[in-house]
């Protein structure tokens, strides 16, 4: 293989830089000949070249002498015990027959020669090329009209049956090709997908296999589906050749096919060729393809081989159904590729949007909830350290207290934001081991009531005694049931009934545990949106709290309660009617495998307490 530099552009000095993509190939590729044509040159000799449909053609006129023969030995044979009239008609049927079969150049021979043989042998006088009679001359040249009619009418339905089968192929080709692209979503799956159509279409056409080559974000080549996986011609299209990546590289860059043929040893030689996927004037990939050597028609027209010097083959010819189709092919694969590329844009410029959203929502959500605990902590320390004052034992400890609150408040919110983080980036890993939900039921209502939360409010816990441990993490679970505590505490009016319910449901087991609330409700369309990080359903006006502000919040509880379910492998989901109140209901699954080991030691809280146990309500 030689590697040949183009010739120096105006100005360019000898031995000048030169990208390696600016090299040219040169290798031409020898066509090789048919077994179908070896008889032919063993009669006429090697040095005739029969190209295309040229030994059929020849078979065609061969088989229109015969055929005439034939047929004036069948008409003189009949004539011979018979006399019968019109017996001309029969050479109109090898006519046709070779019209049908043979095309019009055979069909025309053999009217002529059906002219002289009838003339010949059955007209007076026989066995002479005269006519006595003008009436025969009549009979003859009706029979040469009529054959001539009938071969070329014959031959231009054939034609055109011909080219609508073609047609018709073509269509349907390209439209199981539109619909696999339209029904694959899957990126990596749709770039197989077309490289495989490639092989499968254009096998007879001596494609053995084909690679699909795309730039990456840098400029650099990446085989991105190949088919089949394996095998020479495959190996052929590999980019670890230095000489494949160049002609790679040159049909992306100048937006032309390019070829050439590789030496295979022991193994047959192979053709490939590298055709540019081109889309609204932008190259976006190299379609690989190699095989026999007639693969080399697939392309013709369109460019000859890199290098080639050959005067006819630069000659414009017209493309054949076959190069016609493989043009098709690759303009449907950069349509596809393009649509892939502008769905990655979208992707990017909705992930933008997205982003950007959130950072407004966060900012806007965050924003108030730390300028008020640090405005409170502001004006305490500041009214602490005020020159000249001095304060009662009792006004210290509420301007400490305030401070403590709201650092308490701070702390909460940034606990929250972290929670979230990692919850969603899959960083938290889970340390399940087998508790009673029991347990994780007392623990929140426990921290709960520490805190002063439930002085206003009634829980009703309903744990039934027959229900199993389950695997789960203690700290996520009971963050979960905080948070939908501390919710519906937050949207129900005071001296009213929280329900906390579990049961098992479904088979294989789950467990369900329901949290139930008599507050305002939820409208439907928003019982989806609510469990979204920052989101806040909006124009909450709670009825029995006096006017002025309203509840606040950041948007993150219930959505941290949702990561730490789904990471459970459980659903999470609300049920509401407006007036009259909400229930969050979640799941957890519970292996059919018992625990194996010594079981967790349950909290004090969980020893003492009864309440859920045995369902009383606690106040």
């Amino acid at each position: 293989m030689a590697i040949k530099e183009p010739p120096l552009q105006d100005g360019q000095k000898q031995g000048g830089a030169r990208h390696p993509a600016d090299k040219r190939i040169v290798q031409r590729v020898p066509i090789q000949r048919k077994p179908s044509q070896r008889w032919l040159r063993g009669i006429f000799g090697d040095k005739t070249r029969f190209a295309g449909d040229q030994p059929r053609k020849l078979a065609g006129y061969v088989m229109a002498v015969l055929s005439v023969a034939l047929a004036t030995g069948a008409v003189g044979l009949v004539t011979t015990f018979v006399q019968v009239d019109n017996l001309s008609l029969v050479y109109l049927l090898v006519i046709l027959w070779l019209t049908v079969t043979f095309g019009r150049g055979p069909s025309i021979m053999a009217s002529f020669l059906a002219f002289l043989a009838y003339d010949f042998f059955f007209v007076p006088p026989v066995h002479h090329l005269t006519v006595d009679q003008p009436a025969q001359w009549i009979s003859l040249l009706a029979l040469l009209a009529t054959s001539l009619v009938i071969g070329q009418l014959t031959a231009t339905i054939r034609t055109h049956a011909r080219k609508a089968l073609d047609s018709e192929q073509r269509t349907r080709r390209l439209y199981g090709l539109a619909q696999m692209i339209a029904s694959t979503t899957d990126e990596e799956q749709l770039l197989q997908g077309l490289v495989q159509q490639v092989v499968h279409v254009f096998k007879a056409h001596g494609i053995v296999a084909a690679v699909l080559i795309l730039p990456d974000a840098n400029g650099e080549l990446l085989l991105r589906a190949t088919a089949p996986a394996d095998g020479p011609a495959t190996q052929a299209l590999s980019l670890a050749e230095r000489e494949q990546t160049l002609l790679a590289k040159w049909a992306l860059r100048h937006s032309e096919p390019i070829g050439l043929n590789i030496p295979g040893g022991a193994e047959p030689e192979q053709t490939v060729f590298y055709l540019p996927l081109v889309s609204r004037g932008h190259t976006l990939g190299v379609l690989g393809i190699a095989g026999r050597t007639e693969i080399r028609d697939l392309v013709i027209g369109r460019n000859t081989l890199a290098g080639e010097r050959n005067p006819e083959a630069s000659v414009s010819r017209p493309l054949s159904p076959q190069a016609q189709l493989c043009m098709a092919f690759c303009d449907q694969i950069a349509l596809a590729l393009e649509r892939v590329l502008l769905q990655q844009q979208a992707i990017h410029a909705e992930a933008l949007r997205e982003s950007d959203r959130l950072k407004n929502i966060l900012l806007s959500s965050v924003t108030h909830d730390l300028r008020t605990p640090l405005a409170a902590i502001k004006a305490s320390t500041s009214s602490l350290l005020e020159p000249g004052m001095t304060w009662r034992e009792g006004d210290y400890l509420e301007f400490v207290e305030s401070i403590d609150a709201s650092a308490d408040r701070l702390s909460h919110l940034v606990s929250n934001l972290l929670d979230l983080s990692r919850l969603e980036s899959g960083m938290v890993p889970l340390e399940k081991e087998w508790y009673p939900m029991g347990d994780v039921i007392a623990t929140v209502l426990d921290r709960l009531d520490a805190a002063e939360q439930t002085q206003d409010h009634t829980i009703d816990v309903e744990l039934p005694e027959d229900i199993p441990l389950v695997p789960l993490d203690h700290g996520q679970i009971e963050s979960v049931l905080t948070n939908l505590i501390e919710n519906a505490l937050k949207y129900s009016p005071p001296r009213s009934v929280i329900r906390v319910r579990a049961r098992l449901v479904g088979n294989p087991p789950e467990l369900e545990v329901r949290v139930s609330d008599q507050g305002i409700g939820i409208a439907s369309n928003e019982l989806t949106a609510i469990f979204e990080k920052f989101y806040r359903v909006p124009h909450i006006r709670l009825p029995w709290a006096s006017a002025g502000p309203q509840t606040t919040g950041t948007g993150l509880g219930l959505a941290i309660c949702a990561n730490a379910i789904r990471a459970h492998q459980g659903r999470i989901w609300a049920e509401s009617t407006p007036g009259v109140g909400s229930t969050f209901i979640f799941t957890l699954p519970i292996p059919s495998d018992p625990p194996e080991g010594e079981l967790p030691e349950l909290s004090t809280s969980a020893n003492q307490s009864s309440s859920p146990a045995t369902g009383a309500p606690r106040e």
